[in-house]
């Protein structure tokens, strides 16, 4: 092998070293960055609770920026949608996502959820440390922020 050769392997090794270096520290970081404690909701995390978005768009295209809150209240099995362009209420089931099922709503069409509408966020978890709801419909995540007791 001549004296070149030999040059390159090394430059190579200490290339690949720093590349291994780079993503321990990238992947070390973004762990420090997430909360230790994100689960999926229960009635207790929500219950009396309210969660305000600083975009509704997850709960319907009419809400898109437009910040709207979210309650929950009888031990999180009802909530109440509320933002500037009107209020819409209904249940609240859980399962694999939180589904929420508009009962009334004051709404017009198009600027936000209908009666009937069945809201399916998945997912639908609660990060405990940070009192915070994060939630997706598919095409849309979210996150709220620190919860705000109802006092109910």
């Amino acid at each position: 092998m001549n004296r070149k050769g030999g040059q390159q392997v090394q430059r190579a090794s200490r290339t690949m070293r720093g590349f291994v270096a780079l993503i321990a520290l990238a992947g070390a970081m973004s762990l420090l960055g997430c909360s230790e404690k994100v689960e999926q909701t229960m009635a207790d995390d929500l219950n009396n609770q309210s969660f305000t978005f600083p975009s509704g768009a997850v709960f319907n295209p009419g809400l898109a920026n437009i910040a709207t809150t979210v309650a929950f209240s009888n031990n999180a099995a009802n909530f109440t949608l509320s933002s500037a362009g009107g209020t819409a209420s209904g249940s609240n089931v859980f399962g694999n996502a939180c589904t929420l099922t508009v009962a009334a709503s004051t709404y017009a069409i198009g600027a936000g959820p209908q009666v009937n509408d069945a809201i399916k966020l998945a997912p639908c978890d609660f990060d405990i440390p940070n009192k915070t709801l994060l939630i997706g419909n598919g095409t849309t995540t979210a996150t709220s922020s620190p919860a705000v007791p109802t006092g109910a």
